[in-house]
């Protein structure tokens, strides 16, 4: 039999009774079972100078104090996403994760987002759970390249006409970038392609020809005029007497060339068939033009005149008349 069984031994015992607690010579006993005890001596005899009896038989009698059961202690964990913070308890022991704390605040995370703690690490008192929002997207923007504008010389033209040949086209560079947001701002760019569409230059033709050319021959690029009407680049020039002359249509020029306004006679020994010339007046009033040599007549192998200068009709020869001429030998 126990120690409490004796002392609950009666059931008429009231709880104040059993509550009481009488202690004797630093034991201590409650009310209802010090007074158990006394009774069990007197009522069987025992002699009071046996004290060691005595003793042995109090012992049973000893109160002792209940076990005390600790409080459940409780700890906060603080979780902060999509702008906002939730504050979770949980007790002491109790073994939760992050995990736990996530599912208890009813907020979930995406494999892209960030979380400063493992989701299987136990929480604690220090436990602070912050979880920002990572948004991955691809961005395309266009920027624009400017065209240039180029402008090229024609002596077929007279200075001062000027002709757009090639209208000029914007160029465009498209880039496709791979944007990182972490909480709505960027953090983080990487270009992932770039599609460029060159531009095309504009074109603008200016005539460099002190006056329009009577030629039909288209002149090359590299003819060039200085301020005074004059080519920049030519071997030697001639000056002398011209005249004009015309032919019926498909005539043959001594050097086998058929006849066109832009094809002049020369003295072949002075001026060989195939020589690229530029014949203008002396005052440049009057533009010949662009020229080669491939015909001759005897009023050029007599030294008459320098150049005889093919027109495309009698009245046209007939009205260039007789004048005064440069010959610039291009080559």
């Amino acid at each position: 039999m126990s120690r409490f069984t004796r002392i609950n031994d009666s059931a008429e015992t009231e709880s104040a009774q059993k509550k009481a607690v009488i202690k004797i010579a630093g034991s201590a006993f409650t009310a209802l079972a010090l007074a158990a005890f006394i009774g069990g001596i007197a009522g069987d005899g025992q002699d009071a100078s046996d004290t060691s009896a005595i003793e042995d038989r109090l012992s049973a009698y000893y109160y002792e104090e209940p076990e005390e059961i600790p409080e459940p202690q409780f700890f906060e964990v603080t979780l902060t996403a999509d702008g906002k913070e939730h504050s979770l308890s949980y007790e002491e022991g109790s073994g939760a994760t992050v995990a736990d704390v996530l599912k208890g605040a009813g907020v979930t995370v995406d494999d892209d987002d960030l979380i400063n703690v493992g989701l299987n690490e136990k929480i604690n008192k220090n436990t602070d759970i912050v979880i920002n929002r990572v948004e991955k997207q691809y961005e395309v923007s266009v920027e624009t390249i400017d065209y240039k504008t180029n402008y090229k010389n024609d002596p077929n033209y007279v200075v001062g006409h000027s002709e757009v040949v090639v209208e000029g086209e914007e160029g465009s560079v498209e880039i496709t970038e791979l944007v990182t947001y972490i909480d709505g701002k960027e953090s983080d760019s990487q270009v992932v392609s770039k599609e460029v569409t060159e531009p095309v230059d504009k074109v603008v033709l200016n005539g460099t020809c002190p006056a329009k050319p009577i030629s039909q021959l288209k002149a090359p690029d590299s003819l060039v005029f200085d301020e005074n009407g004059a080519p920049v680049s030519y071997s030697h020039v001639i000056t002398g007497k011209s005249c004009a002359y015309s032919a019926k249509p498909g005539a043959k020029t001594a050097s086998g060339r058929t006849a066109m306004v832009g094809y002049v006679a020369v003295d072949p020994a002075i001026i060989p068939y195939g020589t690229e010339l530029y014949i203008a007046t002396t005052d440049n009033s009057a533009v010949y033009g662009y020229a080669i040599a491939a015909d001759t007549g005897t009023a050029l192998l007599d030294g008459r005149i320098a150049v005889d200068l093919f027109m495309e009709s009698y009245e046209a020869s007939c009205d260039w008349g007789a004048r005064q001429v440069n010959i610039y030998v291009l080559n």
